[in-house]
């Protein structure tokens, strides 16, 4: 129930206290949140322990975006070489390395591939990451082949071509003054939204729609929301410009997430890139359909390796990310703790078809607390909470 669903732990024990009133103890007593949490301890260490990639011939995905308080997880997970013909569930996915460290090098890297690959067996037959250059440097010292995440590469040729861009600029510095200017008056309902200013060129498509969509109803507004808007009529160019553009993105991408990377997709993808973005277009639109077309056949160069379909998303990988953050303390002194041994259990309670394979009882009782304690020893960093609470109680 805590690794499935988005309670804390002492909410899991209410709701267990709740079945236990209601069925007036049929179920037994409901645990502490302590024990609860030992339970999701012990059963994360005992599946990354043994777990492994169940298919012969698997790939990896490698990130480490996920960064509290100075220290980053390299997380590296194992997923089917070959695409499944549909985007990646996590319960595809198995975690088969997890590093926290202050800084990941490329050396770092290798070491967690080649650990990786020692608990697989055999090593990965390519990697997928998001092109950090460690990331990148590690799987070629590893002699892995890459593919470049989709979503993350399109968004950088993106930015390439529209960061210094001085209309483009110049719009998002209007938006981004305009929510100050209105957020608190009577029609703030009708401001942009939010433009991030963490990977925003990956979340350019609800700002470029809203855009859209305020132009072609300006004639119904009322006169204090035209005057406050109608600046976007001298952008209607660049606008309608970046809406082919995210439009296209969105197309390749559900391609290749959806149906994978093969030499069909690849041409696929390349004929509609060069009918939509680069044909009658401008300089700067041709630019991106061009910079997206060289990365495409960079990509494909990879597929003389195999007929089957690849994998080119680290979607999964983010995923896990979004789940852990979920669930850890919103004090970022504490940094990672062992709760990220919740990442190799979720794949296996989230399908109960999996679950049933897997023999918790036995693992709770093979499991003991020193275990996780000298697991944590090894393999994270110092938790500053802990310290501060030992540096302060001597003071006192």
């Amino acid at each position: 129930m805590y690794v499935k669903t988005s309670c804390g732990l002492r909410t899991v024990v209410e709701i267990l206290k709740t079945f236990e009133d209601v069925l007036g103890g049929t179920c037994g007593k409901a645990p502490s949140y302590t024990t609860v949490r030992n339970w999701m301890l012990k059963l994360g260490l005992s599946v990354y322990d043994d777990d492994k990639s169940r298919d012969e011939a698997y790939a990896i995905i490698q990130d480490e975006s996920l960064t509290v308080n100075r220290q980053k997880l390299l997380l590296t997970l194992g997923i089917p070489s070959k695409h499944p013909g549909r985007a990646l569930r996590h319960s595809d996915a198995t975690v088969l390395d997890m590093r926290v460290a202050d800084s990941n090098t490329k050396d770092d890297v290798k070491d967690a591939i080649e650990r990786a690959a020692a608990k697989a067996g055999h090593s990965p037959e390519y990697g997928v990451s998001d092109g950090g250059h460690n990331l990148k440097g590690g799987m070629a010292l590893a002699g892995v082949p890459q593919h470049l995440d989709v979503s993350h590469t399109l968004a950088n040729c993106m930015k390439t071509v529209y960061a210094e861009d001085e209309e483009f600029k110049s719009l998002t510095q209007k938006l981004g003054k305009i929510r100050l200017q209105y957020h608190l008056t009577d029609i703030a309902w009708l401001l942009p939204p939010n433009m991030r200013a963490i990977a925003r060129f990956m979340n350019l498509s609800d700002w470029v729609e809203w855009g859209n969509r305020m132009l072609t109803n300006m004639d119904s507004l009322e006169q204090k929301a035209k005057d406050a808007f109608c600046f976007l009529e001298n952008y209607r160019g660049l606008l309608e410009e970046l809406s082919v553009d995210v439009d296209a993105i969105r197309h390749v991408e559900t391609i290749c997430k959806t149906r994978g990377f093969c030499l069909k997709t690849y041409r696929e993808c390349s004929q509609y890139i060069i009918l939509h973005v680069i044909g009658n277009a401008n300089n700067r639109r041709a630019t991106l359909g061009l910079r997206m077309l060289d990365y495409l056949k960079k990509e494909a160069k990879l597929l003389h390796l195999t007929n089957n379909a690849q994998n080119m998303s680290s979607d999964i990988i983010e995923s896990d990310f979004g789940i852990l953050k979920s669930k850890m303390s919103p004090n970022k002194l504490y940094g990672f703790t062992s709760m990220i041994l919740m990442l190799p259990l979720y794949p296996k309670t989230i399908d109960y078809s999996v679950a049933d394979e897997q023999d918790f009882k036995v693992r709770l009782a093979n499991v003991k607390l020193k275990e996780i304690d000298d697991w944590a020893k090894a393999n994270l960093s110092r938790n500053w909470v802990k310290d501060r609470t030992e540096t302060l109680k001597k003071v006192s």
